[in-house]
């Protein structure tokens, strides 16, 4: 179904088996509707299947069965990628690559703004690291270019897998009201223990309650 028939941002996982090793499911018949704008919290236990729910949301990880949906297009679709964000835990840079470039890169392939970008990032404390090889960054500030790399240009489902770890309190003041910005027109799935004080989820969700097998080591 063509996404243009959905007004509202949505997620679902209908009656998902999904793992990495065989007869080992991860999740065995999972389920979750979520619909609409605002600011979502899924959280779990250390091994509850954080990490997979955000392989599965990315369309990297294909289930063994049923189906991911985002806006209504399977997340494993070409069709999905401009709707969908997803900002894994554990930064993937390219240690000689500089700041700058990782953004100038991001943006070619986002057809988003260069200016933009670097706004955002300057705004993170970002701005005497621009020129630096992404391999000399510390956790906290590798962790911030990862952010904004992986938000940028327009979207309708952002999936945000602990994004406040290791960062600074006043870079995480700056993330969660950019956060709180982009879930008033879109859903926002933050992957947490803990939610930000000036977050307020629509919903929390139990990982347990989707029929997780607790097999991951996450």
């Amino acid at each position: 179904m063509p996404a243009s028939t959905y007004h509202l941002p949505a997620l679902s996982l209908e009656r998902v088996t999904a793992g990495y090793i065989r007869n080992s499911p991860v999740f065995s018949g999972a389920n979750l509707s979520i619909s609409g704008p605002g600011v979502f919290q899924l959280r779990g236990r250390n091994g509850s299947g954080k990490s997979t729910f955000a392989e599965l949301c990315s369309g990297y990880l294909r289930p063994w069965s049923g189906q991911v949906l985002v806006n209504g297009i399977n997340a494993s679709d070409r069709g999905a990628r401009d709707l969908r964000r997803v900002c894994r835990a554990d930064p993937a840079l390219f240690p000689a690559m500089t700041v700058h470039d990782h953004l100038a890169l991001t943006v070619t392939a986002r057809g988003s703004s260069l200016e933009d970008a670097l706004d955002r990032a300057r705004s993170l404390g970002l701005a005497p690291w621009l020129a630096e090889n992404a391999g000399s960054l510390s956790t906290g500030t590798a962790k911030k270019l990862w952010f904004v790399m992986n938000t940028l240009g327009r979207f309708t489902v952002g999936i945000l897998d602990e994004p406040f770890n290791g960062v600074d309190a006043e870079s995480a003041e700056v993330m969660a009201l950019e956060i709180g910005g982009w879930s008033e027109a879109a859903m926002i799935v933050l992957i947490s223990h803990s939610q930000h004080h000036s977050l307020q989820p629509a919903r929390v969700i139990d990982l347990h309650s989707l029929s997780a097998c607790n097999n991951e080591n996450d």
